[in-house]
């Protein structure tokens, strides 16, 4: 497939609309991409939790979209560098310092409702704008969705972590805890942006 046809959206494997859930060939070779990325992101968590490496969960953060970004190396791969390993590294970051502000005392939900729904928001923007993201108001409108969804899924999962972190201090018990928290976000968060993605979906040509 050319550039050209990349960038006028033109892409001659079966397309799907944003308000029709089910993934298109495109976004769903973008989704095993980005999953493979979320178990290389397992493996470099277990290696933080060995280490011991405070907040280091924000620094490997590249590693969820490093094999999107290798397998689709062949268009606009700078781009891609900055938005999806770089952009994304600073969003998780500024999430988790946010959350981190919330009194977990009061509002329990709050940090995973407002580290989830930052970290979504600004990728996700990070994306429409820069031009990697499918044009057009419905694929905007599924990013506002996706935000949202993203962001009660962090409500969940943080939650989770918080109320059964007792007695899970040493590993593998910290490793699995960690999961709780960042596989069912990192998944709910491969399926939005799968969906937003242009249609190379980060997969060579065919």
């Amino acid at each position: 497939m050319s550039d050209a046809a990349i960038l006028a959206d033109e892409d001659p494997r079966e397309f799907r609309s944003p308000f029709d859930l089910a993934l298109d060939s495109a976004a769903g070779a973008a989704f095993l991409w980005l999953v493979l990325g979320h178990l290389l992101f397992a493996a470099g968590l277990c290696v933080l939790v060995l280490s011991n490496v405070a907040n280091g969960a924000i620094w490997i953060t590249p590693l969820l979209t490093l094999p999107l970004v290798w397998a689709g190396r062949g268009h606009r791969l700078v781009m891609k560098v900055a938005v999806l390993l770089i952009g994304f590294t600073v969003a998780h970051w500024a999430a988790a310092e946010l959350a981190g502000q919330v009194n977990t005392v009061t509002h329990p939900m709050l940090p995973g409702l407002v580290g989830g729904g930052v970290g979504a928001g600004l990728s996700l923007l990070l994306v429409m704008i820069t031009g990697l993201g499918r044009p057009g108001t419905p694929v905007a409108i599924f990013a506002v969705f996706g935000t949202a969804l993203l962001a009660g899924i962090g409500a969940l999962v943080v939650y989770l972590y918080m109320t059964t972190l007792a007695g899970n201090e040493t590993f593998p018990g910290n490793w699995l805890q960690l999961l709780k928290i960042y596989t069912p976000w990192q998944i709910g968060f491969a399926y939005v942006l799968a969906k937003l993605l242009r249609p190379d979906g980060g997969m060579p040509e065919d």
